[in-house]
């Protein structure tokens, strides 16, 4: 559990400041409110933000497929093979 909580300070931590600035544009007496309303988002989303998985850079650019082969290509010329 302290790990998870810790995990969200840091969260938080970081979009700390894009909360802030976005908050300007919202009515002042409805600020705090919705500071602690997308915190809550924040929080209900953690399961989804731990389990998320970025493509790596051939993964993004090429697919999945491409990218399996050009790593296959790179550990065949890495071990002289080719």
């Amino acid at each position: 559990m302290a790990k998870e909580y810790q995990d969200y300070e840091t969260i938080l931590a970081a979009f700390d400041l894009k909360i802030k600035k976005s908050l300007y544009s919202t009515d002042p007496a409805n600020r705090e409110d919705l500071e602690q309303e997308i915190k809550l988002k924040i929080f209900e989303k953690m399961p989804v933000i731990e389990n998320m998985n970025a493509p790596g850079f051939y993964e993004f650019v090429h697919g999945a497929n491409m990218a399996a082969e050009t790593k296959a290509l790179y550990a065949l010329k890495k071990d002289g093979r080719r």
